[in-house]
């Protein structure tokens, strides 16, 4: 029943197209797993290739069956990244943002890939010699907090769903198994790889950490990196507070300058509350909508109580004096 019903969904939302190449991604994989017992496949994502992994039921899925996802991410970053950016993409999983960051960057920008997933850290350097970019990148095992040290880290049953938070959305996922990983700030490695211009990170939750951890070093005007995020309500309580810190952030002049809706419903959501849609997207099985220019208590309602966003883009203004004396 399953089966049907998301063969049902995938039709309506993507259209019969779509749904075909779906079906013949699937049957290739399925019969290179039955009869060649192979556990990789070379897929076309995007405009590069990608190896992704059969067992995996998360992103490699995923990617298997349309070649690409969260296109309102990438639309995004497609609005923010300058060649010669300084990119610092934290938990850059199997590759799929670092790719598309090397194909906006020329040969003056560079990436600091960060993850802490082993068999995401194979794959990532896989597909990144699989494709041929100008720009420098530089992998690095572990991954980003408030402070160094070292930190239990939960795997999932999908590769790009691994948490420091067990807790809300995430336990479901849960694979049972837990790591020990390094832990660096951004401060700590603004020293040897140069402060950040952009941080993108999909970390399911520890997005409070990793921003935290970097808190001091904006207001000392030492870095004010542009970040991209993705939102995590279930995990923001009040012993993990996104609003203390999106509220110290807006206190330093940055502002939410772009994001994207997270569904039909919150992008009901914005426009009751007076923000119209602008690019409207369709990724993933729903449309997704790009608003600018969100006021700071109205992001903090929607990212931290009310939902509605997805994936949110916090930009410096001009420095603000005040900001060195908090």
């Amino acid at each position: 029943m399953n089966v049907f019903r998301n063969i049902r969904e995938v039709a309506n939302t993507r259209g019969l197209p779509a749904l075909a190449m779906a079906i013949y991604h699937h049957l290739r994989g399925k019969l290179l797993q039955a009869l060649l017992k192979r556990q990789y496949i070379w897929r076309k994502v995007n405009n590069y290739k990608m190896l992704l992994d059969l067992k995996d039921q998360g992103i490699s899925r995923s990617l298997l069956l349309f070649g690409t996802r969260e296109l309102d991410h990438k639309y995004l970053l497609e609005q923010i990244v300058r060649p010669d950016m300084n990119i610092f993409d934290v938990g850059a999983n199997i590759g799929y943002y670092p790719l598309l960051e090397l194909g906006l960057l020329d040969n003056t920008g560079k990436i600091l890939a960060i993850e802490p997933s082993k068999s995401n850290i194979t794959l990532l350097q896989k597909n990144l010699s699989a494709n041929n970019y100008r720009a420098k990148i530089t992998v690095l095992e572990g991954a980003v907090s408030d402070k160094s040290g070292a930190s239990s880290f939960y795997l999932s049953t999908q590769s790009n769903l691994g948490t420091f938070h067990p807790t809300g959305s995430a336990s479901k996922h849960l694979s049972g198994d837990v790591i020990n990983v390094r832990t660096f700030t951004i401060p700590e490695l603004a020293v040897q790889h140069g402060p950040p211009d952009l941080i993108r990170m999909d970390v399911e939750g520890h997005e409070v950490e990793v921003i935290n951890g970097m808190m001091s070093a904006i207001k000392q005007g030492k870095m004010q990196p542009t970040i991209i995020f993705e939102t995590h309500l279930s995990r923001y309580t009040p012993d993990h507070d996104m609003k203390e810190t999106l509220q110290k952030l807006f206190g330093c002049g940055y502002a939410v300058s772009l994001a994207a809706t997270s569904w039909r419903r919150g992008t009901e959501l914005l426009e009751a509350a007076g923000y119209s849609g602008g690019q409207a997207i369709q990724t993933d099985g729903v449309e997704r909508v790009i608003v600018s220019n969100i006021q700071s208590g109205d992001a903090i309602d929607f990212i931290c109580k009310k939902g509605g966003l997805r994936t949110v883009v916090l930009s410096p203004k001009k420095w603000l004096s005040t900001c060195q004396h908090k």
